[in-house]
């Protein structure tokens, strides 16, 4: 559900479901816990101000868009509902009113070695929350897939820094999520190795070296989703 659609989250499930030709979807996720003004017309996803900033609702908050997903899965038309780019904080947040009975399946979120976000999946875990990394690779054109760390250990596996990467969000129990057009990138993603420990290790403590990098973070100002 992108932000233009935190108004009316029943209606934008319905528009994707006749979209797709389905009569449900096994996973409905919120975007950002941001809504935009529907009513703006400047832009179809994005609406913009006069002066160029997102037009925001500030008054629409994003706890109120997930008490009205949670009867979708009564309905049928959703079988789980879970949230993107949340922190801890906005998790907590959500988790701690009343009236939220369904928890997220899965928060969804940029999640590689120079942003490996240990704390979020610690709580994730605990909360049992799925954590979904949405950006394993990094970005177009990644510095991690140039990394000599990174590039060493592949080499030692007989295998791609994409697939190390790929390995190590599963061997720290994330779900990854590449994206890839070329279909031999494709199937070369599937081809997972068993990472020992210490490299396992090794790779969770990079952005001590090379520093926390986050590749995506949009201007909403004036809330600030990332505060690391």
């Amino acid at each position: 559900m992108a932000p233009i659609d935190l108004l009316n989250p029943a209606i934008a499930l319905e528009k994707s479901l006749k979209n797709l030709d389905l009569e449900y979807v096994d996973l409905y996720l919120m975007h950002w816990p941001i809504a935009l003004n529907s009513n703006n017309k400047s832009h179809p996803l994005l609406p913009t101000l006069a002066n160029g900033k997102r037009d925001i609702l500030l008054d629409r908050h994003f706890v109120s868009t997930y008490v009205e997903m949670q009867p979708l899965i009564i309905s049928g038309k959703a079988r789980a509902i879970g949230v993107s780019n949340m922190l801890i904080k906005n998790l907590k947040l959500l988790l701690a009113l009343n009236d939220v009975t369904v928890k997220p399946a899965v928060n969804q979120v940029e999640l590689h070695p120079y942003l490996p976000q240990h704390e979020l999946l610690a709580y994730s875990k605990q909360e049992n929350i799925i954590l979904e990394a949405y950006s394993p690779l990094g970005s177009i054109d990644s510095p991690l897939l140039q990394d000599e760390n990174l590039k060493n250990m592949a080499s030692s596996y007989g295998t791609t820094v994409a697939s190390i990467l790929i390995s190590w969000a599963v061997w720290r129990g994330t779900v990854a999520l590449p994206k890839s057009a070329n279909p031999s990138r494709i199937m070369s993603n599937f081809q997972l190795v068993r990472l020992k420990e210490s490299d396992g290790l090794l790779i969770n403590n990079l952005s001590k070296t090379v520093g926390t990098k986050r590749f995506i973070n949009p201007d909403w100002d004036p809330i600030v989703v990332f505060n690391d």
